[in-house]
């Protein structure tokens, strides 16, 4: 058994009161219960997967302290000013890469729900090229990776598309993911109570082995 041991119902209380109250007078008499609830049992769930996702991209970071978002929002480019996230994250990244361009294993939690996958959030074009040449190149592994069974059952293709195919040549079943923007396959469940058992790091574990062959694939590691 891992050091994770769950998140407790205090947890999302705090989420669902700081997203009503983003304040710092308020943060900071939540101070500690902030770490108590949430800083700390996430770093301890970062801790413990972190094995697995290296076994999926041995190249990621995964110091605690670099993988969990921070409660403190950059807001010098956004119209929304509040200070603090209502949410939580882990993302395993590659050194030296900005976490909107990197493509990521991660799991979240948010006020009523929480998540895990595979993804980016804002990619540079030239990176996505380089997928598109990889899928041309070998389209038949790809379609037999993004049609394994298990990988439907559990994760959802998501992703803005281009008004016109990026490909037109290509033969049209690739389509759905030559004319992405960008890509991600998550998971999301509103049953928060998984969250609150340590078993939650076998279910992330499970997701990252079925995800595993289709993100080596995106990323070229053979």
């Amino acid at each position: 058994m891992g050091a994770f041991k769950g998140l407790t119902e205090d947890a999302f209380r705090f989420f669902w009161e700081i997203s009503f109250q983003n304040e710092k007078s308020f943060f900071e008499e939540n101070r500690e219960r902030y770490e108590r609830e949430v800083k700390i049992p996430m770093r301890l769930l970062a801790q413990d997967i972190a094995g697995y996702a290296q076994d999926v991209d041995p190249n990621f970071i995964t110091k605690p302290t670099s993988v969990v978002s921070r409660i403190y929002r950059d807001t010098r480019f956004s119209r929304d000013k509040s200070p603090y996230r209502d949410h939580v994250w882990l993302a395993y990244k590659y050194p030296g890469k900005r976490l909107g361009e990197s493509f990521v294993l991660y799991a979240e939690v948010e006020r009523d729900s929480y998540g895990y996958g595979m993804g980016m959030y804002a990619p540079e074009p030239a990176y996505m090229n380089e997928i598109r040449k990889r899928i041309l190149a070998r389209p038949q592994l790809f379609l037999s990776l993004v049609h394994e069974p298990k990988l439907c059952e559990r994760f959802t293709l998501y992703g803005d598309e281009y008004k016109r195919p990026k490909c037109p040549d290509a033969p049209e079943e690739l389509w759905p993911w030559l004319n992405k923007r960008k890509i991600s396959y998550s998971f999301s469940s509103q049953d928060i109570s998984r969250t609150m058992r340590p078993e939650l790091v076998d279910e992330i574990k499970e997701g990252f082995d079925i995800i595993k062959p289709l993100y080596r694939f995106i990323q070229g590691i053979d």
